[in-house]
C-alpha cells in the first residue's frame, strides 16, 4: 500500500468524526507535508491540530481506539491535550490546543496560513508550505531540520 493510500483510507476511517468537529483543524507533520507535494518513502502517523474542546470530543468519539501505553516525548517542547489513536493503517495523534515551548514561555500553535488539499474522498486544510516551514523551525528537532530541507528543495524546483 502507497502513503498516499494510508492517509487517504485513514481520513476516510476518521473523518466521520472530524467532520463534527466544532473547530477547524489542521492536518500538520508528515501527512500534511506529504499532502503538500512532499514525497516521503514512509510516514508513521497522521498529526491533527485541533482545539481542546474537540480533543475532549474526540477522546470520546474514539475512545475504543485510544493506545494507552502510547508515551510522549519532548513535554518541556510541547504542551497539549494530547492522545494517540489506532486506526487500520496509520495512527493519528491529536493535539488539542498546542503549545510550543520558545525560549521558556509556551506559544500556542496558530495556523493562520493555510490551504485545502484534496485526497480521494475528502478535503482537508493543511498549513502552507510556507508555514510548515515554519512550524518546523518552531518544533526544531533532527527530523524536523530534514523536512525543512525537503520543503526548501521542493519550492526552488
Amino acid at each position: 500500500m502507497t502513503v498516499e493510500e494510508k492517509i487517504t483510507c485513514t481520513l476516510a476511517e476518521a473523518f466521520p468524526a472530524l467532520q463534527l468537529l466544532r473547530d477547524n483543524f489542521h492536518l500538520i507533520g508528515s501527512a500534511a507535508l506529504f499532502l503538500s507535494g512532499i514525497r516521503m518513502d514512509e510516514i508513521y502517523d497522521i498529526d491533527i491540530l485541533v482545539s481542546e474542546r474537540d480533543a475532549d470530543f474526540l477522546s470520546v468519539e474514539w475512545e475504543n481506539r485510544l493506545i494507552k501505553e502510547h508515551i510522549t516525548t519532548n513535554d518541556e517542547q510541547f504542551s497539549s491535550k494530547f492522545a494517540r489513536y489506532r486506526f487500520s493503517f496509520l495512527d493519528i495523534e491529536i493535539m488539542g490546543d498546542l503549545k510550543v515551548n520558545i525560549r521558556g514561555i509556551w506559544q500556542p500553535l496558530e495556523i493562520t496560513e493555510n490551504e485545502s488539499v484534496t485526497t480521494e474522498i475528502h478535503e482537508i486544510r493543511v498549513p502552507t508550505l510556507e508555514k510548515q516551514k515554519k512550524i518546523l523551525q518552531l518544533f526544531d528537532r533532527e527530523k524536523d531540520k530534514q523536512r525543512i530541507k525537503l520543503i526548501d528543495k521542493q519550492l526552488l524546483d
